[in-house]
This record gives structure tokens, sequence and C-alpha cells, in this order.
């Protein structure tokens, strides 16, 4: 069974998706104030708790609000042992914290897989749940953001935390990195 819930933002809307297993993907709008290519309009759905549970948690998180969600379930079908370990290792950041693709690299067991964790992390379709908006280059240079609007998003989400910018590089005041077994 499939189950869908929205919430809304200063931005525009957003949309959870869900079987009965947990979450299989997020739609978060565009930040980057130009306009959507697509534009999310609700439609009837059905809702599960799981995908309003998240959807409320997701509206709280666009307005500013710390929350966390790492008891929202979410499914892993169809990728490597090594892209769902780095969905692991993303999913343990928290609020507000950045770390660079070579430290998710590391913490994975391959520390010369940086690229192989941006390809792992290009392919996540759970924005937020599991925050790649939070890892970034060594240098804190904003690199790629699969969702609608890109880097801008990226920085905005980054903004929404807390975390600062010297002209185009993140600010890396908590630089932080958990193990995750």
């Amino acid at each position: 069974m499939s189950y869908c819930s929205y919430f809304t933002t200063c931005y525009g809307y957003g949309a959870v998706y869900a079987t009965d297993q947990g979450v299989v993907t997020v739609e978060i709008p565009n930040l980057s104030g130009r306009e959507n290519t697509k534009s999310l309009k609700p439609v009837d759905c059905k809702q599960s708790d799981v995908t309003r549970r998240t959807a409320l948690l997701l509206q709280r998180y666009f307005q500013g609000e710390q929350v966390g969600f790492g008891a929202i379930p979410v499914v892993f079908e169809g990728i490597s042992p090594f892209r769902r370990h780095v969905l692991e290792v993303v999913r343990a950041l928290r609020y507000g914290q950045i770390c660079s693709y070579g430290q998710v690299a590391q913490a994975c067991g391959s520390p010369r897989a940086a690229r192989a964790v941006g390809g792992a992390l290009a392919a996540n379709s759970v924005p937020i749940i599991i925050p790649c908006h939070r890892v970034v280059a060594e240098n804190g240079r904003l690199t790629g953001f699969s969702a609608p609007g890109g880097e801008q998003t990226k920085r905005e989400l980054l903004k929404i935390e807390g975390v600062e910018f010297k002209g185009l590089l993140a600010v890396p005041t908590q630089v932080v990195i958990h193990k995750v077994p």
C-alpha cells in the first residue's frame, strides 16, 4: 500500500511518500527563490501515521524548529551495502552539523571513496530525513544537491540550521562525524 502526506512551507508545498514499511520519498520545495519548474500541488491521497508524523516534522523544520527524524522509518531497497552505510552515517549528523564527503568516506571505512559518497548522496530519495545537505566539500564549498534549486536550496537549508557562511563557503564551526556500526 502507498501513502502520502503534504506539508506547507513559506517556499511552497512538500510531500512525503511511504509504504507500510516506511518513507520512500520526500519532495521538498525549491528554496532558491527561482520559479519551480515543477510546482507541487497537493492531491487527495491516503495518509498513514508515518506520512502524517513525517510531514508535521518537516513543516516544523521549515519553520526553523530543531526537530529529529531518527524515529522515522526509511525504506532502503535496491541500494548497495556501501550506499546504505553512507546514508546511515549521514543520517547520524545532527541539526546544524556539517562534515565533508571525505569524512563520510572515512567513517564508512573507505577513505578514498569521497566521490562514491557523493554518488550515494545524489541518489538520496529522502532529503532532510537523511540530511545530505549537511555534507560539503573539504573546504566548506557547497557541491551538488539533487533537490529542486540545487546548491541554492542546500545553502538555504543550512542557513535554517544556523550554519554560517563566509562568502560561498560554509564556516566549519561544527564539523562532526559520528561513527555508525
